[in-house]
């Protein structure tokens, strides 16, 4: 019985040993240096255009007395939109993204450039930890699933839109 029980928990150290490395990725909680442009300079015109005008109108309407004056010119540029949000393009792109094996650990940094045409136009890798992570993220990024926004716009005029993410992975 003492010879039995010993086995098992030398069985037990032993297997306890035995490090099977496992990699763990995860996403940065959110998006960052979001900036809005336009795709072309005939647009970029229109928007200034609008711009100015409006920031007129409201310095005229501020000079005038027992009158609300309201700048709206936030709530007129509408960001570019993952269908069900955001939250949901993290998910999507968690789903299809597969590791390599023998990669390093790292953050590996992307920029996304979605384009006036509901569409991503473009991805560009900004960091990255090795040649095999960096292939992975230039795969996932070619699945359909992820192709799929509705464009930016400032004033109604559609705009091109570009955002950073990172990818993380850590050997566990």
């Amino acid at each position: 019985m003492k010879f039995i029980f010993s086995f098992f928990i030398m069985l037990y150290f032993f297997s306890a040993c035995s490090v099977r490395q496992k990699n763990v990725t995860y996403f940065s909680t959110g998006i960052e240096n979001i900036k809005l442009f336009p795709a072309n300079k005939i647009d970029s015109a229109k928007i200034n255009i609008i711009n100015i005008n409006a920031k007129k109108s409201l310095k005229k309407c501020g000079k005038q007395k027992n009158i609300v004056c309201i700048d709206d010119l936030g709530i007129m540029i509408l960001n570019a939109e993952f269908p069900k949000g955001m939250s949901n393009f993290r998910n999507v792109l968690f789903e299809k993204f597969k590791l390599p094996k023998n990669v390093r650990e790292g953050e590996n940094r992307i920029r996304i450039i979605l384009g006036i045409n509901d569409n991503l136009e473009k991805i560009e890798i900004l960091k990255y930890t090795d040649k095999n992570t960096k292939k992975a993220i230039e795969e996932v990024f070619k699945v359909k699933e992820l192709n799929i926004w509705k464009s930016a716009n400032m004033y109604g005029i559609p705009v091109k839109e570009q955002f950073e993410i990172s990818i993380f992975i850590e050997h566990k």
